[in-house]
This record gives structure tokens, sequence and C-alpha cells, in this order.
């Protein structure tokens, strides 16, 4: 596997630990990925406008989703091509297309249009689609969030590089999303290159590891059963107890309703305060960003061998 870092193609003379960017390696895929939860608890002024970015591309989606309007629903999600500037994520070898394009725009239509969660303004939270919808995960939720904060990014890479004297070159960049308009646009921007390649940089702040969405999901799903479905006579009624003294037991209702995204929008529309207090009590407090001694891991080579 071969390796070269931002720093080190550019002569930086500095580690992640001194940058406030990924230090990405540009030559192979970086597991790490954009995560809107923690733009949406940072108090950065570039993340405040992430979030707002965010909110308006979310709403105007619903909005269209609920009006029923193909054209509208197409024209907003016209945008949504597999980012590979940042060098996040699976992008270097995964198929071409087979990412948020072709195959993601008419499932995520789908699940908008048929989640009740979502027709019921429960979930109104762009970040918390990932408990929801199906074939949401770390990196689809990652690539999305990517092309809507593009422009962010793209001011943020401008900024890096005039701190650090990165050289930058005029490059066309498609599907920029103009939250003024809630369009698409095409415009030329100065960005830094690798072999011609342009390269956005990636706050080191907002980026998550691979799979803490599934470990989101995962908590959420015991969280209801601890504190809502195990007080719930109607639906433990049919359940048979395994637990001593015919006790019932956290696995038989796990057993009778196994962990699924449309269980879990079932729950939340049952249980009305169900996703308000897991996130205040549960997931609010495992939000964080990661440290440099993560980050590095991931994208260093033998990190863990030279700090051993």
């Amino acid at each position: 596997m071969q390796y070269l870092n931002i720093a080190t193609h550019y002569g930086l003379g500095k580690d992640q630990r001194e940058l406030d960017f990924v230090d990405v390696n540009l030559k192979n895929d970086n597991l790490l990925f954009i995560d809107p939860r923690l733009i949406e608890i940072s108090n950065a002024p570039l993340s405040k406008k992430m979030q707002k970015n965010i909110e308006m591309f979310w709403a105007e989606l619903i909005k269209l989703v609920r009006a029923k309007d193909t054209k509208g629903i197409t024209r907003i999600l016209s945008g949504m091509k597999e980012p590979n500037e940042t060098k996040l994520g699976y992008s270097s070898n995964r198929i071409k297309g087979n990412s948020i394009s072709k195959k993601l725009k008419p499932k995520l239509i789908d699940a908008i249009k048929n989640n009740k969660a979502v027709q019921s303004g429960i979930l109104s939270h762009f970040a918390d689609i990932e408990l929801f919808i199906e074939d949401i995960s770390s990196d689809r939720i990652s690539d999305i969030t990517t092309k809507i904060i593009k422009s962010n990014l793209i001011e943020f890479t401008q900024e890096q590089c005039k701190i650090h004297n990165i050289p930058m070159s005029n490059f066309h960049q498609k599907d920029i999303f103009n939250r003024e308009n809630l369009s698409w646009e095409n415009k030329d921007v100065l960005l830094p290159y690798y072999l011609g390649v342009p390269i956005i940089f990636v706050p080191k702040e907002i980026v998550r590891l691979e799979f803490m969405a599934n470990s989101n999901i995962n908590c959420f799903y015991r969280f209801a059963i601890r504190n809502f479905l195990i007080y719930d006579k109607d639906l433990i009624v049919d359940i048979t107890p395994t637990g001593k003294d015919g006790e019932l037991q956290l696995k038989d209702i796990k057993s009778k309703y196994p962990c699924s995204k449309e269980s879990l929008s079932n729950w939340i529309l049952k249980y009305g305060k169900l996703l308000v207090d897991y996130k205040s009590e549960i997931l609010n407090g495992k939000i964080r960003p990661l440290s440099d001694f993560e980050i590095m891991q991931i994208v260093y080579q033998n990190y863990n061998e030279d700090v051993a």
C-alpha cells in the first residue's frame, strides 16, 4: 500500500496534530466519514454555515416529497453524485455510480415518501436519517453531507491553502449547492491538486470512524427496548418470558422485535419522547470529534507500530 499525505506532498513539515484539516493519504482510501451530527453541535462559524446548508436542503427535500413534486425532487437531488475530491470513504475503489447518484436517489425518495416518521414531522433533523431510513449508513450520509456543504468545504480549503502557502489552480467544479436559491451550480474555483486532480480539505473536527453509524443504531435500539418497549403491555403480551420465576428478559423482547429501521420508525411514532430522550440522555453524550491520534491511525502508514 502506498502512502503520501497532504503535509508530505506539499512539504509542510507538520503532522495531523498541527493541522486543522484531515491530512489524508492522497493515494488510497481514508476510512473517515463526515458526520452531520458533529457539524450540528459545533460552534465554529464555518460549521454554522454548513449546518444552514444542511437545514435548507433537508427542508426543501421534505417539502417537495410531501407535495409529490417529481420534477422538484429530481432537481434538488440532481447534485447527488459521488464526491471524490475529499479522498474520504471508499471513493477510490468503489464502482462508479454505486454511491448516491444512480443507486441511492430512487431508494432515498421512496424511503422518505413511505417513512411515517418523515411524514409526521418527527424526523426533522437530517442527521437522524441514519437511524430510520434504509440504505443510509456512514458512507452514504457522508457522501450526501459532503455534496450539500461543498461550497463551505471549498471556502475552508482556500483559507487553509493561504495559511500554509499551498499552491492552487483553477478547476471547474460541478454541483455546488447554493442555499440562497436551492439550486446546484457549476463554477470555476481555486483548489489545491495532486497529479492534476483537485483536492478539497475537510475540517478534522467533523469526521467520524467507519462503524459509528451502526453503533448509534444498535444503541438506540437497546435504549428503546429498555426504556419503552419493556413497559408496553400491548407489545409484550404475546412474548414468553425465559427468566427465572417467569421474568421477562431483554433478549425475549429482542427475539420478538429484532432491530430494523422500520421498527425504529414505528416506535418513535408510538412513543413521543423516545427520540428526544435518547438524544438527550445517550447520543449527545457520545458525540465528540475524533482525537488527532484516532485520525492518525487511519491516515498515516504504520502509525500504530510507530507509537507502540
